[in-house]
């Protein structure tokens, strides 16, 4: 196979510092470099880099590939030194290669090196591409650069890359990266397949994954090279899969201790086969198991799925599940049901959740289906898929067990509990609450599990539900609990009841709060660690979305216990999603859209990521990345279905239509977030989007609209509290009185605004404030303020300008430290606006702020304008929109546009310069 890899030129240079120094001059030692790897481990690609690199560095550079085309090899007598020689696959050479290579390299002159790649497994003795006894010189410079399997960070780059963040995922990354045992030629190939599907992940979760045609070719051309001995066993081992015991491996292939013994050895030196761990054997690339069966006859690779089921019975420990897999593939009917049985009371039955999945789907498609196993065997997986990171396919076989009539109504009540769990807080499906409620009913007999559905249901953040209608769960919760008397049951009710108090900010002490509940301890039980932690973490995301972001980190650090990374991994991935959250209110956004866009696909991190790249892409005026990302109106319930994320997405979605001078859908979205959070109930969260729906309303002409909403919100806040949403609240008042003309006073309800945000270390939030407060205070100065200002001793400061002076200069010096590019031209155009001429100390260097003294050259450079319009013309804005964030006209920024793709060589808007930084 070979390894075109495509991300290669984005990696580190392996072996540059010596390569480099062997040609530096003429006089250098010579040096070899034995380039060794399997097959598709990108040989080729390292060659060429190496190459291109000896070419920047002046040295002359040869190629030789002896297994094409032509055999004869170059004459080195004429070409000078420095020069790099490439030999290609020597292990594909013809018979003189290898001895003309020795007999050069026993002669090589100073300042050459030379570069021999080769497949180990394919050579007589893997160690020596040059055969025994080479005589090398002792002069000679000799360094081993082997190349294997990638790392699996690269894989999820590389998917990130040709899929798309919408399409990738570390969950599809990883199961791609284990497929292909790490090999990039597999990996790139898979990843062409996926590229062309459209459910990327569902292809690759099939029992049976085709593997790519080069593999295919490659796996044939490596078994026809391999004794008896050898290919029984090399069979044996894709039959069996994973990891497989020497002894496990002969039995299935039939062969004695000596005969297995030496074609276990052959099969590991061929490349096919590597040992795992001590006496644990399977193939490098674990997607070959399918390539060497797919060339059995049948009768052959049934025989040796029945062995398979035979010798996995005869040990101490008998995985039951993959018993019944080698039953039902060796065509044993009868023996496959009764190993289903037995998996379904096998407690280490979903050590393999895929293949206990796989099971279940067999069960389900036959007409003589074992209801008691498959329920029994549904009810493990479902307990298993709450707290891990189940699939679509994982929820759908889920639900076709629950139309099975056989089922007792307490298991059917469990399975549909923990898959409506599923729906609603995985996968984000609304018609998981329904589920849950469904399941509440049938449950009657156990409380434990009632408490389950209630709590679930009496969960704040959920938009199904208004707060009235989560504290009636909640009552029931409690009631059912209270009932039970069982401790775990009314600890559920209150670490609920404790999540409700932080979403709403409620003033008063309520049990149950975080603060008063124990940590997740390995040494309570797992029902009783998932409640406290649940509860941990829900309340870390209302305390962010609120406001107390020292509190949330408290929260989140109580929240990552080692029970919860090894059986919650669910709960924890969405810590790290709320994570993203608290590093975007504290300005921690150094990386942080990288970071986000990996998490864009995972399970419990989609949403948090999704609404965190919203934020940065508006702020940093990438909107067409904010459209691509952002849903439709009629969508946002179904895309962010936690309620406080819905909101903060919709003051997006306002902000963004405002500034694009869109006063319908800015309305209209004002208008439908307000009937939500009319009906959730939860004012707190109207921080997020109630300031921008004034903003809109007061746009449109709709004051007495804006005013009687501001009302409603003060209202909802006289017994809750959030820091976000007094602020907001603040900003809200603000805006009206600024609207009325009452400059002074909106600029002191902006700055009383800012200071919130100050305290509660929301740097974004802050300026935002800022900016609002400096631009009214300077269109409230006097109108004699500039001139007294001018005759105050030739200082330039002091005067009514200084205090908002000041607030913008802090807003722009925030906006820019964290690359919040659109926010900072819109502050820096309101300075040049209305700041009084040379009392600027950020403008002062500014050519655009040299009022009638002449405009200088800048010649094939862009100016400070033509950068700040490049900038948001490469973000995806419109010349009108430019015009209304730098106080231009359409036609100003028309021409601006056109000098500035003259300038650049610019094809497209998209490919303009993006910050004053680019060149």
């Amino acid at each position: 196979m070979a390894g075109d890899d495509r991300s290669g030129l984005f990696q580190p240079l392996p072996g540059a510092a010596f390569l480099r120094a062997s040609l530096a001059g003429a006089e250098c030692r010579p040096a070899l470099v034995l380039l060794e790897g399997g097959a598709g481990t990108g040989k080729t690609t390292l060659a060429a880099r190496w190459a291109r690199a000896a070419a920047d560095w002046d040295a002359r550079t040869l190629r030789h590939t002896p297994a094409v085309g032509s055999t004869a090899p170059p004459d080195l007598t004429a070409v000078e030194a420095p020069a790099l020689l490439v030999v290609e696959d020597v292990h594909r050479a013809p018979d003189g290669t290898v001895p003309w290579l020795r007999a050069w390299l026993r002669e090589a002159r100073p300042g050459f090196v030379t570069v021999v790649s080769y497949r180990p497994a394919e050579l007589p003795h893997p160690a020596c591409p040059l055969g025994l006894d080479p005589e090398l010189p002792p002069a000679l410079r000799i360094r081993r650069e082997r190349l294997g399997p990638w790392e699996r960070d690269r894989t999820r780059a590389l998917a990130l890359e040709v899929l798309g963040p919408e399409r990738s995922s570390e969950r599809l990354a990883d199961r791609l990266h284990l497929l292909a045992g790490g090999n990039p030629q597999t990996v790139r190939d898979l990843l062409d397949v996926l590229a062309e599907t459209t459910d990327t992940a569902a292809a690759l979760q099939d029992e049976e994954v085709e593997p790519p045609v080069r593999l295919s070719q490659h796996i044939t051309a490596r078994m026809a090279s391999l004794g008896e001995d050898a290919t029984a066993l090399v069979r044996a081992a894709a039959v069996l899969g994973g990891g497989s015991r020497e002894r496990d491996l002969r039995r299935v292939a039939g062969l004695g201790r000596s005969a297995g013994g030496a074609g276990l050895v052959q099969g590991l030196r061929s490349g096919l086969l590597e040992e795992r761990a001590p006496d644990r054997y399977g193939f490098m690339i674990p997607l070959a198991a399918s390539a060497v069966l797919t060339l059995l006859p049948g009768p052959v690779r049934c025989s040796l799925h029945r062995r398979a089921a035979d010798v996995l019975t005869r040990g101490g420990e008998v995985s039951w599940v993959a018993v019944a897999h080698h039953e039902r593939l060796g065509g044993r009917e009868g023996a496959w049901l009764r190993a289903a049985e037995r998996a379904a009371d096998d407690p280490n039955a979903l050590a393999d959740p895929g293949a206990a999945v796989s099971l279940l789907r067999s069960l389900l498609g036959r007409p003589d289906l074992p209801a008691r196993a498959a329920g029994r065997l549904a009810l493990g997986l479902t307990r298993n898929a709450l707290l891990t990171l189940p699939s679509a396919g994982t929820v759908d076989v889920l639900g076709q067990i629950l139309v099975l009539s056989q089922l007792a109504d307490e298991v059917r009540g469990e399975i549909r509990l923990e898959r409506g769990l599923v729906l609603n807080s995985q996968l984000c499906r609304s018609e998981g609450k329904a589920e849950t409620e469904r399941a509440v009913s049938e449950l009657r007999s156990r409380p434990d599990l009632r408490v389950r559905a209630l709590a679930a249901l009496a969960n704040p953040l959920s938009a199904v539900y208004g707060l009235d209608a989560n504290l009636h769960w909640w009552e029931r919760a409690r009631a059912t609990a209270e009932a039970s008397g069982d401790p775990t049951d009314l600890l559920a009710a209150r670490a609920v009841r404790g999540t409700i108090a932080v979403a709403c900010g409620e003033r008063r002490r309520v049990p149950g709060r975080p603060g008063r509940l124990p940590d997740p301890d390995g040494e309570l039980d797992s029902r009783r660690n998932e409640y406290l932690t649940r509860a941990l973490s829900n309340a870390a995301c209302c305390a962010v979305f609120n406001g107390d972001l020292r509190q949330a980190a408290v929260l989140l650090r109580r929240s990552a216990t080692p029970w919860a990374a090894a059986s919650a991994p669910f709960i924890t991935q969405c810590d790290r999603g709320t994570e993203l959250l608290l590093r975007l209110e504290r300005g921690e956004w150094s990386g942080l859209g990288r970071e986000s866009r990996g998490l864009l696909s995972g399970v419990g991190t989609r949403v948090d990521a999704r609404l965190v790249l919203l934020h940065l892409g508006l702020a940093q005026g990438e909107w067409e990345d904010c459209v691509t990302l952002q849903p439709g109106l009629e969508d946002m319930p179904r895309v962010f279905s936690q309620f406080p994320y819905e909101v903060s997405a919709a003051g997006i979605r306002i902000r963004m239509a405002v500034a694009r001078q869109n006063t319908a859908q800015a309305v209209a979205t004002a208008d439908r977030i307000w009937h939500r959070l009319r009906a959730k109930g939860v004012w707190v969260w109207a921080g997020h989007a109630a300031p921008w729906a004034v903003e809109a309303w007061l746009l449109a002409g709709g004051e007495d609209t804006a005013r009687a909403a501001v009302a409603e919100f003060a209202s909802g806040l006289r017994t809750h509290h959030s820091r976000t949403a007094g602020a907001a609240l603040l900003r809200c008042r603000a805006l009206l009185a600024e609207h009325a003309g009452e400059h002074p006073e909106a600029r002191g309800l902006f700055g009383r605004a800012a200071l919130v945000h100050g305290r509660t270390g929301a740097p974004y939030r802050r300026a935002l404030d800022l900016e609002a407060a400096g631009r009214c205070g300077l269109v409230a100065r006097p109108p004699e303020a500039d001139a007294d200002a001018d005759a105050d001793a030739g200082v330039g400061v002091g005067g009514p300008a200084e205090g908002p002076l000041r607030d913008l200069e802090e807003a722009l010096r925030v906006f820019e430290s964290l690359g919040a590019s659109w926010d900072a031209l819109r502050a820096r155009g309101s300075l040049r606006e209305l700041a009084p001429p040379g009392r600027s100390r950020v403008l002062a260097g500014d050519a655009a702020d040299a009022r009638g003294r002449g405009r200088p050259a800048y010649g094939g450079a862009l100016s400070p304008r033509e950068q700040e319009v490049a900038a948001l013309a490469a973000g995806g804005l419109t010349n009108r929109e430019i015009a209304g964030a730098l106080h231009l006209s359409p036609r100003t920024v028309e021409q601006h546009v056109y000098r500035i793709m003259r300038k650049t060589h610019a094809v497209s808007r998209r490919h303009l310069p993006t910050s004053r930084a680019d060149p």
